[in-house]
């Protein structure tokens, strides 16, 4: 049975459960249930009041603190059935850090401040951009330290409005939530240039390999290849720039450096090929990658990506400069210009940054040579973008991708998942969502905003990182 089914099944037994104890403690007291008690980050929470007086206001409120001791809080207020129950995943809330029907509701709305300050505090207020955006575990680059140890979030709820003295106690309920399941190994990789960290699925193989590619920022996304490792996918967070013994930054980069990458990992386990995953410039990079070494790769996962080959980031004057390289030669790339930009420009859900690439992603044809060929990717490819995306269009990339492979007759599935009111991180599946729409300044002032709303963005997280899951499933153990 799936998945979906024991889900399904094990809320449905607990609500009966409540029905037959609730009702017979009506105005004994609250009862709450979060369930389960610890559970992975990408697997569904429950939370579920019962003994209300029929009717009632219920305020729930969710905290906990990150590893830098930064205190987060969310609230959401309901209102309790007729049998005196509130399930997060049926009943709409009304006001609080979210509003609407949403199971993950209580976790991804959290915003930094204790709860007692939460009374008046909204997303829309919580802080310009220069305030803190996300916990520190749920940084894309964030360090394995920071996420080894599961994080508690304390769940509170008490009845509120006219019938608060009817049932003046609150009641209280704790869930860990970790970042990787018991079982994957970790694996410093340092061997000649190759640079990384493999995080090895639990129990006998062969399991799915995948390389996992960064973005702009550089480094290694070890929470990405941490959690695909505890869905029973090997995965190795490759380092290709802004790591120890690696360059500082993206510019000149050897695609060969790639493609030992993807040889090194399939010899370590006696496989042929093996999967690749990017995000935004590692979007990019893993269709060039794929474009330039097909017989390396078996499914391929562009995430937020472009369909041009666009200028390495970033010289010190911010001019343009190749990003990539192969047999020793810089690739034609398209150049941009983000001096032009003013920091006025820039507040949350701006679309400066976003024009600045739509205009060269729609104005060449398939003969410019600073398009990714990906008619050569021998391969399947599942391409997730937003439609928000604030960015660069990746919703709009993404479709021209497949316009050109239609184009080309290109014989492999591919498919593109774009998510409607979603920005730019759709693909890294975070706990805190709530200001993931914006960026942080640096000191200058300069932020670029990621687009979308905080209900659209935590759905298409979700969302995308199942899909993904079942795409390389599907796909990446199929050897030639």
């Amino acid at each position: 049975m799936s998945s979906q089914f024991f889900s399904m099944f094990r809320r449905t037994s607990l609500v009966l459960v409540l029905l037959v104890s609730g009702n017979a403690a009506l105005g004994a007291g609250l009862q709450l249930h979060v369930s389960p008690a610890s559970r992975l980050l990408t697997e569904e929470a429950s939370v579920i009041v019962g003994g209300a007086p029929p009717g009632a206001e219920i305020t729930l409120e969710a905290t906990m603190t990150d590893r830098g001791g930064q205190a987060w809080s969310s609230r959401g207020v309901y209102y309790a059935s007729r049998e005196g129950f509130v399930d997060t995943s049926k009943a709409a809330s009304v006001s609080g850090t979210y509003r609407g029907v949403d199971g993950e509701g209580l976790f991804w709305s959290m915003l930094p401040m204790p709860a007692e300050m939460l009374t008046g505090a909204s997303i829309a207020n919580a802080g310009t951009q220069s305030a803190r955006r996300i916990p520190d575990f749920d940084s894309w680059n964030a360090g394995y330290d920071l996420r080894k140890v599961p994080v508690k979030v304390r769940i509170r709820a008490r009845v509120s409005g006219a019938l608060a003295s009817a049932v003046p106690d609150a009641v209280e309920a704790t869930q860990s939530i970790h970042f990787v399941a018991a079982g994957v190994g970790r694996i410093p990789i340092s061997e000649e240039e190759l640079r990384g960290v493999l995080f090895v699925a639990p129990g006998e193989g062969p399991h799915p390999l995948v390389l996992v590619v960064t973005g702009s920022g550089g480094g290694a996304y070890e929470g990405v290849a941490a959690l695909l490792a505890s869905h029973g996918i090997t995965a190795m967070a490759l380092a290709h720039f802004n790591y120890p013994g690696r360059p500082d930054q993206l510019i000149n980069l050897p695609l060969e450096y790639f493609q030992g990458a993807m040889r090194w990992l399939a010899d370590r386990y006696g496989q042929q090929r093996v999967a690749l995953f990017g995000v935004s410039r590692g979007g990019e990079g893993v269709l060039l990658i794929a474009s330039t070494f097909p017989e390396q790769v078996s499914a391929v996962i562009a995430g937020v990506p472009s369909n041009m080959v666009f200028a390495g980031c970033c010289t010190a004057d911010l001019q343009p400069a190749p990003a990539w390289t192969l047999n020793g030669e810089p690739l034609p790339y398209v150049p941009w210009f983000f001096n032009d930009i003013r920091p006025s420009d820039i507040w949350n859900n701006s679309q400066e940054a976003r024009d600045i690439y739509l205009r060269d992603m729609v104005a060449h044809d398939f003969d410019d040579s600073r398009w990714i060929p990906v008619e050569n990717i021998r391969a399947p490819i599942l391409l997730v973008s937003g439609e928000a995306d604030a960015i660069w269009p990746s919703n709009i990339a993404s479709q021209r991708v497949l316009e050109r492979l239609a184009a080309k007759n290109f014989a492999y599935p591919a498919h593109h998942l774009e998510y409607a009111g979603a920005g730019h991180a759709v693909n890294f599946p975070m706990l805190v969502k709530s200001l993931a729409d914006r960026g942080e300044s640096d000191q200058q002032g300069f932020a670029l905003s990621f687009g979308g709303t905080p209900a659209h963005n935590a759905h298409a997280q979700s969302d995308a990182f199942h899909r993904m899951i079942e795409f390389i499933r599907l796909y990446e153990s199929e050897q030639d």
